[in-house]
């Protein structure tokens, strides 16, 4: 089973969208996929329209009675709901190792972490086998992805981390600007700058209301699209021997 966290210290940059939407597109492959809502605010949740459903993350982590995870509309895709009371996690123990080590029937998990260094971010981080980076290219969302993978580099130096950019507009000049900037950052701070991008397109943040994946919503979209693209190239690397 593979483990990977999907991170930024910064908020707002698709990392639920990216959760749910790259997930889905895994599903599709016949993997069996699972998500782990861990942020409090539960968007990932929602969008597949199961939040409130239990039991929670939290039930998972403190091993509350018999934990299975639920199974979204979409197959080989099943969830792990938010909890609003995430704040309550006890910071001074690993409850992910534990607690991971259980699903064995799942070829890939992805932990959708909230922002900042919550003891949920910290946690999970610490228990993955690869970081995923969403970042969009504005200048705060540029610097909030350098801070997290020196922080992450801090804790584990030789972890995997790939970046994937997000709300993509590749007609701005700041877009070729930023798009340098993250290939000498990709060299100097050791992480690999997926070559998939994945557009400023409406219907993504349409699914989310429509409580579907994009590849369920809108599976000509360009956001489609380039969510089933990243899922061929994650494979890619993630496998690879």
């Amino acid at each position: 089973m593979l483990t990977i966290s999907v991170f930024n210290f910064k908020g707002g940059t698709g990392k639920s969208a990216t959760t749910l939407n790259l997930g889905a597109s895994l599903a599709n492959s016949k993997r069996q996929i699972l998500l782990i809502d861990t942020d409090g605010q539960r968007t990932l949740s929602f969008a597949l329209g199961l939040d409130g459903t239990q039991p929670t993350t939290l039930d998972w982590l403190n091993n509350t009675g018999n934990i299975t995870p639920t199974p979204t509309s979409i197959k080989n895709l099943s969830l792990i709901p938010g909890d609003i009371g995430m704040f309550q996690l006890n910071p001074s123990k690993d409850l992910f190792t534990p607690a991971l080590s259980k699903l064995t029937e799942f070829d890939i998990v992805l932990m959708d972490c909230p922002p900042g260094l919550s003891p949920a971010s910290v946690q999970a981080i610490l228990a993955s086998d690869r970081i995923l980076i969403p970042t969009t290219l504005e200048p705060a969302s540029l610097k909030g992805l350098s801070e997290a993978v020196e922080l992450i580099r801090g804790e584990r130096e030789d972890i995997a981390i790939d970046v994937v950019r997000t709300r993509y507009k590749p007609r701005l000049v700041l877009t070729k600007e930023a798009d340098e900037l993250l290939v000498e950052a990709a060299a100097e701070l050791n992480y690999r700058l997926l070559l998939t991008t994945i557009p400023d397109n409406i219907a993504v943040a349409e699914s989310i209301a429509q409580q579907q994946p994009v590849i369920e919503y809108s599976k000509r979209s360009s956001g489609a699209k380039a969510y089933k693209s990243l899922a061929k190239e994650c494979i890619k690397y993630w496998e690879k021997k």
